[in-house]
């Protein structure tokens, strides 16, 4: 039995990619047979460091009519995936494929019919992505035969799911940040940066509110897009000030690696970030309250210009708690925790 991720190929920052390669990290670190999955042929994301153990999808003519003469010649047969670079040719009923939510209602079954699956959903606001408003039409991975669980990365998530599909076998676990990577640096720079990823419209009417206003005379605006990790983590460090423009965010991760650095956080939770954008170390806004983000920035920089420490130690106390609760040690024994009792359900379904 050995356990694939399905992965997209990313060659910019992605954090969903990430954490698929984390789990597959972790699972082999606890004695659990786990590759990532790829489409494209000797693709490995290099935007962070990696070893990951990799597998390739094998498509060729040969594999998709036989995959064709499996599904149409017996209603039943399992349809086993073709991969290549690893030990075996096929992922088959003995294993299992986790499949990430944004493939559509239909990814369970157009992904290796009878092969047990798990969906890994890093964005419940992603769950309905290519269904449709006929009321009738209630295909779904999530009540597949095929389905042994889910997987979600926030509280937040989990509400979402546990509402929509009460039924549903759900595991949350929590994220991580690099402790060395985003570290704690108490010597800021009068600096906000942000990303430009989402919603780049309302941090173009936030900034140009406090750039005509004046309140950023004193101030470096640092936005990015697709950078290293270790620039973003600089930038970060350096940063007094981190806006928030995400959403809607299935976790919110760059909005908690910059509390991990030190950054004051200003701005919209998203959804998923609600569990750790608290009043006592960020500012949370409404989502859509631009003058509202707005005058919270310029208020913010008007107490730190008068007197600093008491926003420093907002930044200290942020950092505090996203190392404290979203540590590696955590999410390890948390995805450990989860994949247990799905392999526990799966050998249960799957007697030999």
């Amino acid at each position: 039995m050995t356990i694939y991720y399905l992965c997209p190929e990313h060659s910019t920052p992605v954090g969903g990619v990430r954490v698929i390669y984390q789990h597959v990290d972790v699972l082999n670190r606890n004695g659990i047979p786990a590759f990532v999955v790829h489409k494209i042929k000797d693709f490995r994301v290099n935007w962070f460091e990696n070893q990951t153990p990799i597998v390739y999808w094998r498509d060729n003519f040969l594999d998709r009519l036989l995959a064709k003469f499996k599904r149409h010649s017996d209603p039943n047969r399992v349809v086993e995936l073709p991969i290549q670079g690893g030990e075996r040719s096929f992922i088959d009923s003995s294993d299992i494929l986790v499949v990430p939510e944004m493939y559509g209602p239909d990814l369970a079954a157009a992904y290796g019919r009878g092969i047990k699956k798990v969906i890994l959903n890093q964005n419940c606001y992603l769950t309905f992505n290519g269904y449709s408003f006929n009321k009738d039409r209630l295909i779904s991975p999530y009540h597949h035969k095929d389905a042994l669980a889910t997987l979600v990365n926030s509280e937040d998530g989990a509400v979402y799911l546990q509402h929509t599909f009460p039924d549903l076998p759900l595991y949350r676990f929590r994220l991580s940040l690099d402790p060395k990577r985003f570290k704690f640096q108490a010597t800021k720079k009068k600096q906000l940066c942000f990303s430009r990823i989402k919603n780049q419209a309302d941090a173009m009417q936030v900034i140009n509110i406090l750039k005509f206003r004046g309140a950023l005379k004193d101030f470096d605006i640092v936005p990015f897009i697709n950078l290293p990790q270790a620039e973003v983590a600089q930038i970060y460090q350096d940063s007094l000030l981190f806006l928030s423009f995400g959403y809607p965010e299935g976790f919110g991760l760059p909005a908690a690696e910059a509390m991990a650095s030190g950054c004051v956080v200003i701005g919209f939770h998203g959804g998923g970030g609600k569990e750790f954008f608290k009043p006592e170390f960020s500012y949370p806004i409404e989502q859509g309250d631009i003058i509202g983000f707005a005058k919270t920035v310029e208020d913010i920089i008007h107490s730190f210009n008068q007197d600093p420490e008491p926003i420093l130690e907002k930044g200290r106390r942020a950092a505090s708690y996203i190392h404290d609760t979203y540590s590696p040690e955590l999410e390890e024994q948390e995805i450990v925790a989860a994949w247990h009792s799905i392999l526990e359900k799966f050998t249960i379904s799957t007697p030999l």
